[in-house]
């Protein structure tokens, strides 16, 4: 007997829910740049007549404050408002099962079951999950076997997020702005200074999680922020190339 189970992701960025229910999708809602939704639980058993049997929680959070601890998050690793068992009280499924699954096998699971492939190599990359920065997967029917990964705190994602406030853009919101700004530049000008970041493929000299302490963005001139973030686009995608090519003799050799 399959359960009604809702996928949820929430407090971090966006608030979503997926019913699943005897192995289909009935309903899915997503609030976009909100942390909690107090209306989508009452949206999601209104459309499909009935509350869950098991939530499906997007990370582990009790792994990620770990992590936390070790960043010196202490702010973050006291919080405990954002837990799920807080959601489910506030969203009133308390009565529920909690399951919670490892954050980048949730985003690998999100593209290979989602996909119309039975078998197929998966790369998950972000900023951080619990610790887990880069993750290779191959997924067959419907299992995932992770083959690969790093942690942090190297982690490509926040090497980008580190030149995005550099060159005085949000972290974590304006990544976009330094991709249009490096259509401009000249990546050879700042192409070395910048791969010097990384002691070895995806491996980072500093932790870059506050940002970029050794660069004052103020001695950089309006005329060459384009050329850094040139230079930053393209160390970013030499990386995630040699990821890929790390993907497929993960996974085919």
């Amino acid at each position: 007997i399959m359960s009604i189970v809702w996928g949820v992701t929430a407090y971090n960025h966006d608030t979503s829910i997926a019913v699943v229910d005897g192995g289909e999708l009935t309903f899915f809602k997503h609030s976009k740049g909100v942390d909690f939704d107090a209306d989508l639980a009452k949206k999601a058993i209104s459309a499909v007549g009935f509350g869950p049997e098991v939530v499906a929680w997007y990370e582990r959070p009790l792994w990620k404050k770990t992590r936390q601890m070790y960043a010196g998050q202490w702010d973050d690793v006291r919080d405990f408002s954002v837990m799920p068992r807080k959601w489910m009280k506030d969203s009133n499924v308390s009565y529920a099962k909690l399951k919670t699954f490892p954050h980048h096998k949730s985003h690998a699971a999100a593209g290979f079951l989602t996909s119309p492939f039975d078998e197929a190599t998966v790369v998950v990359m972000d900023a951080i999950g619990e610790w887990e920065t880069a993750t290779i997967w191959h997924g067959k029917g419907t299992k995932l076997k992770k083959v690969w990964s790093v942690s942090y705190p190297n982690s490509l994602g926040l090497f980008y997020s580190a030149y995005t406030k550099l060159l005085g853009f949000k972290p974590i919101a304006e990544e976009h702005l330094l991709q249009k700004l490096a259509e401009q530049g000249d990546p050879s000008i700042f192409y070395n200074q910048i791969k010097e970041n990384f002691k070895y493929p995806m491996i980072l000299k500093e932790n870059m999680h506050r940002g970029i302490w050794w660069w004052d963005s103020d001695t950089i001139p309006d005329d060459e922020r384009a050329d850094v973030a040139a230079a930053v686009q393209q160390v970013f995608e030499g990386q995630v190339d040699w990821v890929m090519r790390r993907a497929y003799l993960e996974t085919h050799c």
